[in-house]
């Protein structure tokens, strides 16, 4: 889709580079406005047979369709609640704009601008409810002053968008996190704990010299020794930063930075 000419105007006074491409959720919005309006009329229809039923004192034909007519009624008014109000509760951008260094966010005719440098974390999550069946992602990215974007089934592409932002994330939150355990700092990424003398989780601790292996698999991030005796886990969902955390994990284990010094 074409980037509205506001959009390209507050990008460049930002200095966001080049536009990338546009992550529309908005016909996923009308698709789920569309369904308690659906149910709305089923459940309309429904009542009109069961008053036609019942003033001919057909009660077995009545009664299934009074039944049906407060059923779709009560799912018209669970869908509506859920598409009015989840977007204004969790923060879900109508369009996301990318950018080579960064993101406009349109936030219900509201333009909010983030270089890379601005956005401190990213969680990313996806579900498969069976084998075979399409991965539904959600992704929140937390920015420096506090607010969360959320991006999930309503979102095209939301896997392709979050793999994206966390690739950029990780690569400025690796350093900060390197840093402040050089520092002899502790940092926490969800219920994990990262400090000088290793990773801290529910009152456990697994060394840094212990740390044989790190990684994301199926959801779950985990940290293990060697032996298999001590293994952390945790979901992804809960992992702010979960890239960041097995990319720290690694380097600390190899003793090393970007520019080969090694870790004391």
């Amino acid at each position: 889709m074409p980037f509205p000419s506001p959009v390209l105007e507050q990008a460049a006074r930002r200095e966001l580079g080049e536009p990338i491409r546009a992550f529309d959720a908005r016909g996923a919005r009308r698709r789920a406005l569309a369904r308690p309006v659906l149910s709305a009329a089923a459940a309309a229809a429904f009542a009109a047979l069961a008053v036609a039923a019942l003033s001919s004192d057909r009660l077995l034909a009545g009664a299934p369709a009074a039944l049906s007519a407060l059923v779709c009624l009560y799912y018209a008014d669970w869908t509506l609640r859920r598409a009015a109000g989840a977007p204004r509760r969790i923060g879900t951008p109508r369009v996301l704009y990318l950018f080579v260094h960064g993101l406009v966010v349109d936030e219900h005719r509201r333009l909010a601008t983030y270089h890379w440098n601005e956005l401190t974390a990213v969680t990313v999550s996806g579900v498969q409810s069976a084998e075979g069946a399409s991965t539904r992602w959600r992704v929140t990215v937390t920015a420096a002053d506090g607010r969360e974007i959320t991006l999930g089934d309503g979102t095209p592409d939301a896997g392709v968008l979050g793999e994206i932002v966390s690739a950029e994330v990780t690569t400025r939150a690796v350093p900060r996190l390197m840093a402040a355990i050089e520092a002899r700092e502790h940092v926490r990424l969800g219920p994990f704990t990262l400090g000088p003398h290793g990773i801290d989780k529910d009152g456990e601790r697994l060394p840094w010299p212990s740390v044989a292996e790190a990684g994301i698999d199926n959801g779950v991030v985990y940290a293990r020794d060697a032996d298999g005796l001590v293994e952390m886990t945790a979901l992804a969902a809960r992992v702010p930063n979960a890239v960041a955390f097995v990319e720290v994990c690694r380097r600390v284990r190899d003793g090393r930075h970007d520019d080969g010094d090694l870790v004391h």
